[in-house]
């Protein structure tokens, strides 16, 4: 009787930690890895409805910033809309990524959404991800086109669902993930970008949807210790949530990875939050995000005894929480070393 009645209880909690992790396992095999240190976020914090985001420059045409439920978004209201995030960098650095979510009213047919301008000059890279293809056309009008997973997306499967974008640029050598598939590994794009550029056509008030825009550099090589500590912004979390974001798996693995080849080490799974909202929302928040890392790296195999979740809210800031980008930095997740 005892049994059953333990089976009973560890049966739901099982099926429910696969299931929660079922999105993070399609993302089992995505090995782009985001840059460390943030040079723009937009995250949909401080938008007013229906007025442009003062963090962009709108070229042209009309973009503005929409509130449905509790997600937040930039959507695109014209044709030939223009747009540039604004940040304190002159120039791009030689090594950066960026990172974005779209999304693609299912009305438009050949429409290719939202399309990224990588600029030197009067010279361009244009990435368009579409519904069979991924391009990218370069300034000596050279072309790439990969095709998009059959099994993942196909004809219907582009459409009105939020598609996420990866984009790494090393000087000249350019790579373009669309959701977890890798489709552009381009060694020379002609150009080393130095500035960026976004753009949208839309038609007949159809949706045509940005959110959760990240520019950054400093692009780690792999895990490094340093004082005892690990320290990263690539475990991701939509706003005020605590489920993981499956770009979030190339750094579990590596810690998965990490705690293999080490195995005496245990580590606190510390979570921080910028200081947005209430002190004590923020520490339950961080407290949340700090227990779902360490339940994804339990069911990825670690012992939970050499992990221990806790959260610090708001209480141990990297640096000052006055722009967007101060406080993309202050958002993180930290692995300290249990002695």
């Amino acid at each position: 009787m005892r049994f059953c009645l333990l089976l009973c209880v560890y049966l739901p909690i099982c099926l429910l930690s696969q299931e929660g992790s079922k999105e993070l396992n399609e993302f089992k095999n995505y090995d782009f890895r985001a840059g460390e240190k943030i040079i723009f976020e937009d995250n949909g914090n401080g938008y007013t409805a229906g007025i442009a985001p003062t963090n962009w420059t709108i070229e042209g045409g009309k973009a503005i910033a929409e509130i449905s439920d509790d997600e937040t978004y930039l959507s695109v209201k014209e044709y030939y809309t223009k747009m540039s995030p604004k940040y304190k960098l002159k120039n791009l650095p030689d090594t950066f990524t960026l990172e974005y979510d779209t999304w693609l009213d299912a009305g438009y047919d050949g429409n290719p959404g939202i399309e990224i301008h990588l600029l030197n000059g009067d010279k361009e890279v244009v990435i368009t991800p579409n519904k069979h293809e991924l391009t990218c056309v370069y300034p000596n009008d050279k072309r790439d086109a990969q095709q998009n997973p059959e099994a993942y997306f196909g004809e219907n499967k582009f459409y009105n669902r939020w598609v996420h974008i990866s984009i790494a640029c090393f000087k000249k050598h350019l790579v373009v993930y669309l959701d977890q598939y890798k489709l552009i590994d381009q060694n020379d794009c002609v150009i080393k970008p130095l500035k960026i550029g976004i753009s949208g056509n839309c038609s007949q008030e159809m949706k045509i949807l940005l959110r959760n825009v990240k520019l950054a550099t400093g692009i780690p090589k792999k895990l490094e210790l340093s004082n005892g500590k690990f320290i990263t912004h690539a475990i991701k979390f939509d706003v005020n949530k605590f489920s993981l974001k499956p770009e979030s798996m190339p750094v579990l693995k590596e810690v998965v990875d990490y705690m293999r080849v080490n195995p005496m080490l245990k580590f606190e799974i510390g979570g921080h939050t910028d200081s947005d909202g209430t002190a004590a929302g923020n520490l339950e928040l961080s407290n949340k995000r700090a227990g779902a890392v360490k339940n994804q790296l339990v069911s990825m195999g670690i012992a939970a005894a050499r992990l221990e979740a806790k959260g610090y809210g708001q209480t141990k800031p990297l640096g000052p929480n006055l722009t967007a980008e101060d406080k993309a930095n202050n958002r993180r997740v930290e692995f300290i070393v249990i002695k």
